[in-house]
């Protein structure tokens, strides 16, 4: 059975329609249209938010113990817990063994075993060895990523590890297995490669905040140091993390600085005679170049001071401000400036 559309119902689809058209047009496609032949933009105070992305990887301080005996094992006390330096951790009831037929440790602890061998931190100890907190599990590389090899990690060695927490709670122990480990929270770090884009964005002792998916973490900046196509940026953290311990590769977002000021697009941004500044439109239409100075820039806007900054000579410097009018395409001004610079002489 076919349905009639009348002409009446039609026109009104066809309307509604139409509208709907001129309505994407009005909201989305104009403003990018007249945004294009815009030649000026109007500095107004704004927040610039300046980050990167990285997966960073976490370096700290940690001793694992082992079991000097096989028996069964129970541990005092709980995961995360912070303890001192040679608190009592855990008790093995040890069992007699017929000799020469002592239990070789479970399989599955062998590779991380493997790697840790000739770690001096790899103790035969039921107490803590160090200060720090309490972890019932392991991922095999806290031999390389401690604190004393943080200049020493390369990017291409720890890609290729492929960090995985290993449960050590449990109730049966066999000589020689990791049953805890204690990782020191005083200080620590993160490290990541960055291209050199982003890397140029940080410097020493330089404030960010670190963001991860489960928290966000004061860090300052330790190092910036090339390596081959890379930069190796280290931060250094000294604060809580409840994660810490079972931690090692984080995705995260380095929040160089939340900067207030004027913000403006870099397009805007010119030198004359090695002075970066801008072309200010006066209402007549003229313009003319004023000195600014760039708190910060994420590549694409910048935040400028107002009104007045310090210069390399210490000089105060008069400035841009609020609401006035820029050149968005500078270059046409510069050189019709600077060609009356040279007519004057």
């Amino acid at each position: 059975m076919k349905i009639r559309i009348s002409k009446k119902t039609k026109r009104i689809l066809v309307i509604y329609l139409a509208i709907v058209v001129i309505l994407y047009i009005v909201v989305f496609q104009i403003p990018k249209v007249t945004d294009k032949f815009e030649t000026t933009q109007v500095l107004e105070n704004g927040t610039l938010e300046v980050s990167c992305e990285a997966e960073g990887y976490i370096i700290k301080d940690e001793a694992v113990c082992t079991a000097g005996a096989t028996g069964t094992i129970e541990y005092k006390l709980n995961d995360g817990t912070v303890v001192k330096k040679g608190t009592d951790i855990a008790d093995i009831d040890a069992i007699e063994e017929e000799k020469g037929k002592e239990k070789e440790p479970a399989h599955k602890y062998g590779d991380y075993l493997d790697r840790l061998k000739k770690f001096d931190l790899l103790v035969e100890s039921y107490d803590s060895p160090i200060s720090g907190v309490v972890s019932y599990s392991i991922d095999g590389y806290e031999k390389y990523f401690r604190i004393d090899n943080l200049g020493k990690i390369r990017k291409e060695k720890a890609e290729d590890t492929s960090p995985k927490q290993l449960d050590l709670d449990r109730t049966d122990v066999v000589k020689g297995e990791p049953i805890f480990k204690i990782s020191s929270d005083d200080n620590w770090y993160i490290v990541c490669w960055l291209e050199k884009s982003d890397a140029e964005k940080f410097e020493p002792d330089q404030k960010v905040k670190i963001e991860l998916d489960d928290a966000t973490l004061d860090a300052r900046v330790f190092s910036v140091d090339k390596e081959g196509d890379f930069f190796r940026v280290s931060f250094f953290l000294n604060v809580y993390y409840e994660n810490f311990c079972s931690a090692r590769v984080v995705d995260m977002s380095i929040v160089q600085s939340n900067t207030t000021g004027l913000i403006v697009n870099n397009e805007c941004l010119i030198k004359k005679n090695g002075v970066l500044g801008v072309y200010v439109k006066t209402k007549d239409g003229d313009t003319y170049f004023k000195p600014v100075k760039v708190k910060i820039t994420d590549g694409e806007q910048s935040v400028l001071y107002e009104s007045i900054f310090i210069n390399d000579k210490y000089e105060q410097v008069e400035t841009v401000s609020a609401y006035q009018e820029v050149l968005k395409n500078p270059q046409d001004a510069l050189e019709q400036d600077l060609k009356n610079d040279a007519e004057e002489d």
